[in-house]
Parts: structure tokens; C-alpha cells; sequence
């Protein structure tokens, strides 16, 4: 279990945007409270940070494959969860262009093997 503690818990959808706590257990809230105490869990101290659903960012270019000088999965995926990006949905400008589905699966086994996971496979293509 995870307790994140003291953060601003900010949730659109229900409006609230308050200093709670959050309990996390195998990946899913199942608390929000002004205070929670959970014997046993593991720690995080969120003073001062923000706790909200992850973003999602619909127009990306990791320029992978062909054109990884500029960029690619890894960096990309490292920026993107630095902002706080759970999800990203790659532009296909790349060289080849992923337009088939070869080059998608190349693309996305790429994605797998990043040891900074955004979301569930790290990249979402289209």
C-alpha cells in the first residue's frame, strides 16, 4: 500500500482541490482524506506538491524511427513523465513513416523496453 501524504489533491471531475492524503492500493485510490493513518504502508511525503490525474498529451514527436537526433522514445518518455505526462500519443512524421504495421510494431516494442513507463506501454501510436 501507498500513502501519499499532504498534498494539494486536485480532481477535475469531481471539483475537489484540497491538502489531503491519498491511500493507493495495487494501483488504484481507495481513499481520500483529510488524514488517513495506514500501518504498514509506504511513505510520501507530498508538502507542497500537487497530487492529480496524470495528462495526457495528444501531439508528440519522438521522431523514432529515422530522425532520433532530434528525438526519440527514450527522451521523449523521460520529459514527458517530468511534466507529468502519464500518456502520450505519437505523430507519425517519422522516417519511416508508421504507416504500417511493421514499422508500428517496431515502434512499440521500443516503448516496452523504456525503464520510465508512461501509462501502461510508456507511448500510445496512432
Amino acid at each position: 500500500m501507498l500513502l501519499i501524504k499532504n498534498g494539494r489533491v486536485m480532481d477535475p471531475k469531481s471539483g475537489l482541490d484540497q491538502v489531503c492524503d491519498v491511500l493507493v492500493q495495487d494501483g488504484k485510490i481507495i481513499k481520500i482524506a483529510p488524514e488517513i493513518k495506514e500501518e504498514g504502508a509506504e511513505l510520501i511525503d507530498a508538502t507542497g506538491l500537487v497530487v492529480a490525474p496524470g495528462l495526457v498529451d495528444i501531439h508528440v514527436h519522438f521522431r523514432e524511427p529515422g530522425q532520433t537526433h532530434k528525438e526519440d522514445i527514450h527522451t521523449g518518455a523521460l520529459a514527458a513523465a517530468a511534466g507529468g505526462f502519464t500518456t502520450v500519443v505519437m505523430m507519425a512524421n517519422t522516417n519511416p513513416t508508421i504507416s504500417d504495421v511493421e514499422t508500428l510494431q517496431e515502434v512499440l516494442q521500443s516503448a516496452r523496453s523504456e525503464e520510465r513507463r508512461v501509462g501502461k506501454e510508456c507511448v500510445s501510436t496512432c
